[in-house]
C-alpha cells in the first residue's frame, strides 16, 4: 500500500516536470518562432527625444539699418538643480562670488535692498519691493530687515558676516524669483570672459551643479546710445509666468522688460524650432533631424539716426557739465533731456536723457544704478520727466487767445513789473505797453496773466491739449501723459480752484501743469505745422530678420488739427522768431529758427530752464524740446542741435544710405 502511494507521487512529479517543460517549450516557441520578429524589433526599437532649437531674437537698427542691438554667442554661468547638493547652495554661491570678485566680474543681483546695514529698500524700486514682499509672503508694511530675515530663514544662510549674508541672500532671492528647480536652471552670471570659464571648469569639483553654458545673448554696438529707448530683456519671473505661459513662453525664456525690447516683443520674439534625436538600445545616435526650423524674430528699425542721437546726447551732457557750470545761476544744473521730432511725420529723430548709463552694465550694476537717487541714470527724463513748462506754455495761450478772438495782433497790455490785480504775481522785467509778438519775444508775464484770464481755463486746456500737452502723444514705448491745470485737477490734488489767480498762474506755465520734454517737442511741432499735430512714433518699420521683407511700416497719423484762425500761428511764429533773434548763437545759424524759452519755478529758490523751438522757421523740418533741471540757459542747446541736424542731413546727401542695407 505504501509503495503504491510512492509510485503515484512519482508519477505526479514526473507529470508536473513534463508539464513544466512542455509549457516552457511552448512559450519559447512563441517567443522565437511565432512572435520572434516582433520581439526582435522591440529589442532594436529606437528611443527618440525632442530638443528645442532656440530662435534668434530680432535685432534693433537705426533708420538706415545700422545696428544698435545684435546677437552674439557668449558664456553664462548656470546652476543645475539636479546636480547641486541640497544644503550646500550657500557654500557654493559664496565660493563663486569670491572667484568672480577676484576676477573683477559682476554677477546678477537685482535684490531691492541695500548691500550695507542698516538694511533699507533702494529708493525708486517700489514695484520690486512690493513683488519681493509678496514672494516672501510678508505683509505690505514689512521692512527691509524683515525681508532679509525671511530670506535668511528660507535659504538657511548661517555662519556668514553681514556683508556676505547680503551677497548670498541677493543670489538666493534671484533663484527664488526665477523658480530654480529640476526643470528650470538659474543663470548666475552672464557673458563672462573666457578666463573665468576656464577657472570654473578647473574648479568644478568645488562647485557641483555649476556649469558654463554657451548661449546667444544681446550685443550692443554702443551701450550708451539711447539705452532708455532700446530697453532691456530679462528672465521670466514667477509672478509673470502664469500669464506668459498661455502665450507659449517657457519659464527659462527671456522677454523684453522695457523700451523697444518690451513694446516690440511680439515682433522681436522668434519661433523656436524642434530637433529629433533617435538612439538605439546602446545609446548610439541613429538619426539627428531638424523637424521644425527655428524662425528668427523680426528686425525693428527705429526712426533715430544713431550718429545724430549720439551727437545730441553729447551736446546735452556738455551743456550740463560745462556750459551751465560756467555761470552762477547754472552751477547746480545736473540733469536734463532733449527731444527732436520730424515736423512732417512725428518721427522721433533723437531722444536724449542725462545722466544716462551703459546698457551693458544694466544687469550686473543694477543695484548701483538704481541706488543713485540724485542723478537717477535709469530714469528716462525725456519721456517720463513731468515738469512745469514755464513760459514755453505761453505759446499755447497765445494761439488760443488769437484763435478765439480774445486778443488780436494789435491788442496791448501795460507791464509795470508789478501785477496790481494779484500782489506777488509779478513780471521779470518792466516792459511798458506791448502786444503779443513782443510779449512772446520778451516773455512778459503780465501780458499773459491778462490774456489767460480773458481766455478762460476751459479754452486754455483745450488749446494746450490740441498742441500735445497733457495728452498721450502716441509713442510706442511708455511715456507720461502729464496734465494741464484745471479745476478738476486742483480737486484731485486736494485744493480748491481759485478762478482768476489760478488761471493767471496757468497761463505762464506754472501751478499744476506738468509736461514731458517729448510733449514740449510735440507742442513745437504743432506750432510749426500751423495746428497739425502728428502722432509721435519711434518705430519706422518692422523688417524680416534678413531684411528681405517689410512686415509693417509706420505711416504719419494726424491726431489733432487746429484751424489757423486769425493767423494765430503766423503771429506766434513772428514772436518766436523775434525771441530767437535776440541771441547771437541763433544769429549765426544758416537758417532762421523759432524759439520760446521758459524758467519754470518749483520752489521759492529752485528754478529750471526750458526751451521749445523749430527750424527752419518758415518751412520747419524739426522741432525741439529741451529741459535742464536747475539750469538757466536751455536755449543754448537749441542752435547746437540744429547745427548737428544740418550736418547729419548734409552727410546723408553726400553719402546716401539705403534704409534696407545693413551698415556698420
Amino acid at each position: 500500500m505504501e509503495k503504491c502511494k510512492e509510485r503515484i507521487r512519482l508519477i505526479i512529479l514526473v507529470l508536473l516536470v513534463v508539464a513544466i517543460f512542455l509549457t516552457g517549450g511552448f512559450r519559447l516557441m512563441q517567443f522565437q518562432v511565432v512572435n520572434g520578429a516582433e520581439y526582435a524589433a522591440q529589442a532594436n526599437r529606437l528611443t527618440t527625444s525632442r530638443t528645442e532649437i532656440k530662435a534668434a531674437r530680432g535685432e534693433i537698427v537705426d533708420r538706415y539699418g545700422r545696428p544698435l542691438v545684435t546677437n552674439k554667442v557668449g558664456f553664462n554661468i548656470i546652476f543645475y538643480r539636479s546636480f547641486m547638493p541640497k544644503g550646500e547652495e550657500n557654500e557654493i554661491i559664496s565660493g563663486l562670488i569670491d572667484l568672480l570678485e577676484k576676477s573683477g566680474v559682476e554677477w546678477i543681483d537685482e535684490c531691492p535692498i541695500t548691500k550695507t546695514t542698516p538694511y533699507q529698500f533702494i529708493e525708486g524700486m517700489d514695484d520690486e519691493v512690493a513683488k519681493m514682499k509678496k514672494l516672501l509672503r510678508l505683509n505690505t508694511y514689512a521692512t527691509a530687515q524683515n525681508c532679509m530675515d525671511e530670506l535668511i530663514k528660507q535659504a538657511e544662510i548661517e555662519g556668514y558676516d553681514e556683508e556676505w549674508t547680503r551677497l548670498i541672500a541677493g543670489v538666493r532671492y534671484q533663484m527664488l524669483r526665477t523658480e530654480f528647480s529640476l526643470y528650470n536652471n538659474y543663470t548666475f552670471a552672464e557673458d563672462v570672459p573666457a578666463s573665468l570659464v576656464a577657472a570654473v571648469k578647473e574648479l568644478s569639483d568645488q562647485f557641483p551643479g555649476v556649469d558654463v553654458s554657451e548661449e546667444t545673448m544681446r550685443s550692443y554696438v554702443s551701450g550708451t546710445i539711447a539705452p532708455h529707448i532700446i530697453g532691456t530683456i530679462g528672465p521670466i519671473y514667477a509672478e509673470e509666468y502664469d500669464e506668459l505661459k498661455d502665450k507659449g513662453y517657457k519659464m527659462n525664456d527671456v522677454i523684453g522688460k522695457s523700451g523697444i525690447e518690451s513694446a516690440m516683443e511680439s515682433y522681436l520674439r522668434g519661433t523656436d524650432g524642434v530637433r529629433e534625436i533617435s538612439q538605439n538600445k546602446n545609446g548610439q545616435v541613429i538619426s539627428d533631424t531638424v523637424t521644425t526650423e527655428a524662425v528668427p524674430g523680426n528686425t525693428v528699425m527705429l526712426t533715430i539716426d544713431k550718429y545724430f542721437q549720439q551727437e545730441v546726447q553729447n551736446i546735452l551732457e556738455d551743456h550740463i557739465l560745462n556750459v551751465e557750470h560756467n555761470t552762477e545761476d547754472g552751477k547746480d544744473a545736473f540733469a536734463g533731456a532733449v527731444v527732436v521730432l520730424d515736423v512732417k511725420t512725428g518721427e522721433v529723430q533723437a531722444c536724449a536723457t542725462y545722466p544716462s548709463y551703459d546698457i551693458n552694465d544694466y544687469r550686473t550694476k543694477y543695484s548701483e544704478l538704481s541706488s543713485d537717487k540724485v542723478g537717477l541714470p535709469l530714469f528716462n527724463r525725456a519721456l517720463q520727466g513731468a515738469y512745469r513748462p514755464g513760459s514755453t506754455f505761453k505759446t499755447a495761450v497765445a494761439v488760443g487767445a488769437l484763435s478765439e478772438g480774445t486778443i488780436n495782433k494789435s491788442t496791448t497790455f501795460r507791464c509795470t513789473r508789478k501785477y496790481e490785480r494779484y500782489p506777488g504775481m509779478n513780471c521779470t522785467g518792466y516792459h511798458g505797453t506791448l502786444s503779443v509778438v513782443r510779449a512772446i519775444r520778451d516773455s512778459c508775464n503780465i501780458f499773459f496773466y491778462e490774456t489767460g484770464q480773458k481766455l478762460g481755463i476751459e479754452n486754455i486746456d483745450k488749446y494746450a491739449n490740441a498742441l500735445g500737452l497733457g495728452v498721450d502723444t502716441g509713442l510706442e514705448i511708455y511715456a507720461e501723459t502729464g496734465a494741464v491745470s484745471s479745476p478738476e485737477r486742483a480737486k484731485a490734488l486736494g485744493r480748491e480752484w481759485q478762478y482768476g489767480g489760478d488761471e493767471a498762474q496757468t497761463s505762464i506755465g506754472q501751478l499744476d501743469t506738468v509736461v514731458t520734454p517729448l510733449q514740449m517737442a510735440t507742442q513745437a511741432m504743432t506750432l510749426a505745422n500751423n495746428g497739425t499735430r502728428y502722432e509721435t512714433h519711434i518705430v519706422k518699420s518692422i523688417q524680416s530678420y534678413n531684411f528681405d521683407k517689410t512686415i509693417t511700416e509706420t505711416q504719419p497719423v494726424v491726431v489733432s488739427q487746429l484751424e489757423n484762425k486769425n493767423g494765430a500761428f503766423d503771429i506766434v511764429r513772428e514772436g518766436m522768431m523775434a525771441a530767437a533773434d535776440k541771441y547771437a548763437s541763433f544769429q549765426r545759424l544758416p537758417v532762421d529758427a523759432a524759439l520760446k524759452t521758459g524758467t519754470p519755478q518749483t520752489t521759492k529758490t529752485t528754478f529750471h530752464s526750458a526751451a521749445i523751438a523749430y527750424a527752419p522757421a518758415e518751412d520747419a523740418e524739426i522741432s525741439i524740446g529741451v529741459y535742464i533741471e536747475k539750469g538757466c540757459r536751455a536755449r543754448e542747446v537749441v542752435p547746437r542741435v540744429i547745427e548737428a541736424y544740418l550736418k547729419t542731413k548734409e552727410t546723408q546727401k553726400q553719402y546716401p544710405q539705403a534704409s534696407q542695407t545693413l551698415l556698420p
